[in-house]
């Protein structure tokens, strides 16, 4: 709150005050001011806030009070300075500043001083008032008043700093305002698909920019006003449900419908309608926000997908069918191939036997090896028939997921390798390297048994002629070519390898890169082997070049949480 103002001086004292002071009665007092008496003007004179000096013409001080002392040399007092002449008694820094309005305050024209000191850092702001002491028509001294305006004046400035503060805060809000404003237009103006308009609180429409006016088609002063669809030879651009999307919007704040609405030139659109309702600081309704978006070619989209769905779930019902009569001919053939094909090789098998027993002993050279290439053929045909039993049978067996050590999985495989006749190698022909830990994964552990069977074994029959041979394995956990982690294994030898680029083709069926003469098998086993990790989620691959070995990996998906073994890996793992 700011002081009230204080009075102006000197005329709030009556003049017999002065004259009191002045010692000179000859001017009586009008009749209906009391008269005041010599002491009683010097009490007052002293208890005055404001400084008070009487001088007479010859400038000589007569009175003074103490609020003076601040216009007074600094060795003197103001009840010191009686009778002294004004230059002694005042400071020369006033003297400065009264000496140019004394000589017309003695011919009788008053005058004020604003001055403003500083002193130890800080203004101080002083206003001086020179009236003339008269006597009739003669001046005979003059009064020197003096009154600190430092307050005010730093109250003038604090306000003035208010104004302009108060001036820029409504400038920004101004501008404020008016940026709010053309943003508000641009939105309005550049929407193409969507509009938005406002409603007043009893729901008539109350703002209807270009942008409704280019979506709907209606003019703003055709449905300006119109609060719903009984409205009388008005057009009502809304939804008819509007009055019940603005009750539900005033009970939840916001309500949305999707629906057709019309336009002004009878084409329709499929429209998603959203009713949000506007509430003042206060609390008072100010009406509801209506957002229309153009949803037609979406709900067109939205159509044919579904059409599209329909055709595709047809189509799958017709290849459905069609894969259930191919697994019933893949079961007949199975069968087929389980008891027709084999009984021929059981015969072949026979009557070698007899017509060696016919030919009896001892054989010529030509005919022994003609009766060994009859039975090695019947026996690799016999093989590849298991083979392919067994691929097919891989296609329709449930897979039976636990978790899964590969470690002992690998293990127990390298025993059954290490032993099987055919692959068989003299003690110290054969250097393996295991590593002392693998991920651990989930999966078909009898499955997985079998793809570890598959790259050892070859390892071992393609390293046979290296003297010695190293077969070395490997896993690690890292991240897959998705970011998500897979466990990644690894068989590599020292072999007599391949080309890398036929790589591709040696996960097929009976497909092979070297002759049979010089390493039996029957193309079968890394067939199975892609069929098992693919099943299980995962990939497989291999990379060699001729005669430096070959390495055959696979990688299973882990979870994402999964961490890496506890034990490093023995080396590098290959990459895809």
């Amino acid at each position: 709150m700011q002081p009230p103002p204080r009075d102006p001086w000197p005329e709030h004292l009556p003049p017999s005050f002065f004259a009191a002071l002045a010692g000179d009665a000859a001017e009586p007092p009008p009749d209906d001011a009391a008269p005041v008496a010599e002491d009683d003007a010097l009490r007052l004179l002293r208890a005055l806030p404001d400084g008070v000096l009487s001088l007479d013409a010859t400038l000589r001080c007569r009175h003074a009070n103490p609020a003076i002392q601040a216009l007074l040399r600094p060795h003197l007092t103001w009840d010191q300075i009686d009778g002294l002449p004004w230059h002694e008694a005042v400071d020369d820094d006033w003297i400065d500043t009264l000496l140019p309005w004394v000589a017309p305050a003695l011919r009788g024209e008053p005058g004020r001083i604003a001055v403003e000191r500083n002193r130890d850092g800080s203004a101080t702001h002083w206003e001086l008032v020179l009236l003339p002491d008269r006597c009739g028509d003669t001046v005979v001294g003059l009064f020197v008043l003096l009154r600190d305006d430092t307050d005010r004046q730093r109250q003038q400035a604090a306000l003035r700093e208010q104004q302009q503060d108060l001036q820029q805060r409504l400038q920004r809000q101004d501008t404020h305002l008016a940026l709010q404003q053309a943003r508000w237009q641009a939105l309005t103006a550049g929407l193409r698909d969507a509009a938005i308009f406002f409603l007043d609180p009893h729901g008539a429409i109350q703002d209807w920019p270009a942008s409704a006016e280019r979506l709907l088609g209606y003019a703003a002063q055709d449905v300006l006003g119109t609060t719903g669809p009984d409205a009388p030879q008005r057009p009502y651009p809304l939804p008819p449900d509007t009055a019940q999307a603005l009750e539900r919007a005033g009970l939840l704040g916001q309500s949305e419908s999707t629906g057709w609405l019309r336009r002004a030139d009878g084409s329709r659109l499929w429209a998603h309608m959203v009713y949000a309702t506007l509430n003042g600081p206060d609390g008072e309704a100010l009406g509801t926000a209506c957002l229309v978006r153009d949803m037609t070619e979406l709900r067109r989209l939205e159509e044919l997908l579904r059409e599209l769905n329909q055709a595709l779930e047809r189509k799958v019902e017709e290849r459905t069918r069609q894969l259930q009569a191919l697994n019933q001919d893949l079961e007949a053939f199975s069968y087929s191939v389980s008891h027709d094909l084999r009984a021929p090789l059981r015969h072949i098998n026979a009557y070698v036997q007899l017509l060696r027993e016919d030919l009896g002993e001892p054989l010529s050279p030509d005919v022994a090896e003609d009766l060994r290439t009859i039975e090695g053929a019947a026996t690799h045909m016999g093989q590849l028939i298991e083979g392919l039993l067994a691929f097919a049978r891989l296609g329709r067996a449930d897979l039976n997921r636990q978790p899964v050590d590969m470690l002992d999985l690998l293990r127990s495989s390298l025993n059954r390798v290490r032993h099987d006749p055919a692959l068989r190698r003299p003690d110290g022909a054969c250097e393996v390297q295991l590593p002392a830990a693998l991920p651990a994964v989930e999966g078909d552990p009898l499955l997985l048994s079998q793809v570890w069977d598959n790259l050892l074994g070859n390892a071992f029959k393609y390293s046979r002629p290296r003297q010695p041979a190293v077969i070395a394995i490997g896993g690690e956990v890292r991240p897959g070519p998705d970011g998500a982690p897979e466990a990644v294994f690894w068989v590599r030898d020292n072999g007599v390898g391949f080309d890398s680029t036929r790589a591709t083709g040696l996960f097929g069926v009976f497909q092979r890169l070297h002759r049979a003469q010089d390493f039996e098998g029957t193309g079968i086993g890394l067939a199975l082997c892609r069929r098992i990790v693919e099943r299980h989620g995962g990939r497989i691959w291999a990379d060699s070049r001729p005669g430096a070995g070959a390495t055959f990996a696979f990688a299973l998906p882990l979870p994402r949480n999964a961490s890496a073994a506890s034990e490093p890996p023995l080396d590098t793992a290959p990459t895809a």
